[in-house]
């Protein structure tokens, strides 16, 4: 499987890599970007060189995983996407984030339709989960747009945050409709 650079509309994906460390660090050190992270808070230096040796052995032990998504017209990386296993289940989970300066521009959403596409149409996945704080308004909102519904069948995290579902036929009936 070739999954390692993919493309949306507006967005280049490619594969994370040990140089992303400085961008990874500057987007884990802000308050606003990390207050809905597991940690609730800015993630240190050894706090994010272990996020970054996560996603890279998710890649090689499952080749897919998260992408950094940068825009075609700049070339400028502006968040991460990607589909990975949650730790002690067969649940594979979305997971997103955008630099705030391309907040409310639609990338969360378009980059987290691929990642749905890549799940369902080319790794034969049978249901993909999401995750969001309830005060997380704007998560909410991406995982609605992509077809999410709640779900009460899964409780991996912690009770404090609501989890969402779509399942593959539910998805290629979404796409079927569109087409």
């Amino acid at each position: 499987m070739q999954f390692e650079r993919m493309k949306s509309p507006r967005l280049n994906f490619r594969k994370i890599n040990f140089k992303d460390f400085d961008f990874l660090f500057r987007y884990h050190s802000d308050p606003e970007l990390t207050q809905y992270l597991p940690l609730g808070k800015p993630y240190s230096q050894d706090q994010v060189e272990r996020y970054l040796e996560d996603r890279l052995l998710h890649w090689v032990l499952h080749r897919f995983g998260t992408f950094l998504i940068s825009l075609k017209s700049m070339d400028k990386v502006v968040g991460y996407c990607g589909l990975e296993y949650v730790t002690d289940t067969a649940c594979v989970d979305i997971r997103y984030g955008v630099v705030r300066d391309m907040w409310c521009e639609g990338i969360a959403t378009e980059a987290a339709h691929r990642c749905l596409e890549l799940g369902f149409s080319e790794l034969n996945l049978d249901a993909i989960y999401g995750a969001a704080y309830p005060e997380n308004i704007p998560s909410l909102k991406v995982l609605g747009n992509i077809g999410m519904r709640p779900c009460k069948d899964v409780h991996f995290y912690s009770d404090v945050v609501d989890y969402f579902k779509i399942t593959q036929s539910d998805y290629l009936k979404k796409a079927c409709k569109k087409e």
